[in-house]
């Protein structure tokens, strides 16, 4: 297997878990309030409004640009795989600073493991290396750091 459609399985991978995630959200919120327009003074906070449905639309973005490359020319692929590694790095860098803040929330509260708290998505957080958030900034570091290996895998080659 190409080194780029394994960039693209992992996009892909974290692209149908973070909808996956977003579309329960929804659901959750829309039994709750009735509605998904509604934003102010919600039981939980709405879908649009948290990091997890930015970073579904990161994934995406990035997946259907991992697909795109593997049609490009040889130039024109370096340079978008460049660009390409950028964007996974600001999506890392995103998601990891909402991951790192929920997990610095969930030990802030005293007894949070025997309790929980309330995470950015609403659900309720007993262990905050398992929510959506750290699983969604684990596939995007891991997504970064294969797409920094293949730029650089290409630059020694050519």
């Amino acid at each position: 297997m190409r080194r780029s459609n394994i960039l693209s399985l992992i996009l892909l991978v974290g692209t149908v878990f973070a909808f996956y995630t977003v579309i329960g959200e929804f659901i959750d919120f829309y039994k709750l309030e009735g509605t998904i327009f509604k934003v102010k003074d919600c039981i939980l906070p709405n879908p649009a409004t948290t990091p997890c449905f930015y970073g579904a639309f990161g994934f995406l973005i990035a997946l259907v640009w991992s697909v795109k490359l593997l049609k490009f020319e040889n130039m024109k692929k370096k340079l978008h795989q460049k660009y390409l590694m950028r964007f996974l790095l600001a999506g890392s860098l995103f998601a990891w600073f909402n991951a790192g803040r929920g997990i610095l929330d969930f030990y802030k509260v005293e007894d949070a493991r025997f309790e929980g708290v309330v995470g950015c998505s609403g659900q309720l957080v007993t262990n905050p290396f398992t929510t959506a958030c750290f699983i969604g900034a684990t596939l995007f570091l891991l997504s970064f750091l294969y797409s920094l290996y293949i730029y650089y895998s290409n630059r020694k080659i050519n």
